[in-house]
């Protein structure tokens, strides 16, 4: 009796631990992404904060610049520091699914896993959920529903239902009974299926989302590395700027060893500039292709200035 219902069980627990594993794994990497969101704007802002912003208020001062000579730099404020916040995972289909109705069979009897069955996927006459009541009002439910529904509706009520519980009826009675047990149990069990594709679907689509943010987190320490190699490169040259620009602030009457004291910081004020304003992702949650040559770009610019400033 009820064998469909006892399949809808075991799958609804199956299902249910399935998205339970899904749903720790989506969390993981979730917390993974905003942690490493949250250190790439630490580093953006100590950047701003201890390079950047000296950097403009020093070089704002210098009269004469030759825009042609020197590289051309967008300075930020500390409100249009690009943000760097990276995207999060797209996983809809585990999301989606919400959470599954589940139901332990109580005891080795089929008659208490059909029990159990019906209170996890049936609705009582009154149209709410069985699996949303409890005690006594629970229990009636689960009868009335294995009689066939409430006897002003037309069923067996709760006495019909005990009788089929307890298996004490006359067999074409029971069997009529035990029939629209079935009927329902193959709904739910079918209903388990469809959830269960759904759930492989879900692990195929977070397999993709983690290979990506995987990526994604490299690039992001990537640039923060690159962004302190910055840092620490422009305030090193800083002080030499700030004097040199307070003794005399007409570029025009630099010396070529001068002009270089202002073109260094410049260039990597620049290359700061160009790597923040790079997307480390596109909205879809993959490696932007256009950072990692960034990356390279502002370390080769480092490699390029060996001298002491």
């Amino acid at each position: 009796m009820g064998i469909a219902i006892v399949d809808a069980v075991k799958l609804a627990k199956d299902n249910k631990r399935s998205y339970e594993h899904l749903d720790a794994r989506r969390q993981s990497l979730a917390q993974k992404m905003a942690a490493e969101s949250g250190a790439q704007q630490k580093s953006r802002t100590e950047l701003y904060e201890s390079a950047l912003a000296p950097f403009q208020k020093v070089f704002g001062r210098l009269k004469n610049v030759d825009l042609v000579e020197l590289a051309r730099i967008d300075l930020m404020t500390g409100r249009n520091l690009p943000e760097a916040a990276l995207p999060g995972i797209r996983i809809g289909v585990v999301q989606s699914l919400g959470v599954l109705a589940g139901g332990a069979a109580a005891g080795a009897g089929v008659g208490a896993a059909t029990f159990a069955a019906v209170g996890a996927f049936a609705t009582a006459s009154t149209g709410a959920a069985i699996s949303g009541l409890s005690g006594a009002a629970a229990t009636s439910a689960t009868l009335a529903w294995l009689g066939g529904g409430s006897i002003a509706a037309g069923g067996g009520g709760v006495a019909a239902g005990t009788t089929v519980l307890s298996g004490i009826v006359a067999a074409p009675v029971a069997l009529a009974l035990v029939a629209i047990v079935e009927w329902q149990g193959r709904k739910a069990r079918n209903g388990e299926r469809v959830t269960s594709a759904k759930l492989v679907e879900a692990a195929a689509a977070l397999d993709r989302a983690e290979a990506d943010s995987a990526l994604v987190r490299r690039r992001s320490r990537q640039v923060r590395d690159v962004l302190g190699d910055l840092r620490v490169a422009l305030s090193d040259r800083l002080p030499s700027l700030d004097a040199l620009i307070t003794s005399n602030p007409d570029y025009m009457t630099y010396t070529s060893e001068q002009r270089r004291v202002v073109a260094q910081p410049v260039a990597i004020a620049s290359a700061a500039v160009m790597v923040m304003s790079t997307p480390i992702a596109t909205d879809d949650g993959t490696v932007n292709e256009h950072i990692r040559p960034a990356v390279l770009a502002a370390k080769q610019r480092l490699l390029l200035m060996t001298e002491p400033s």
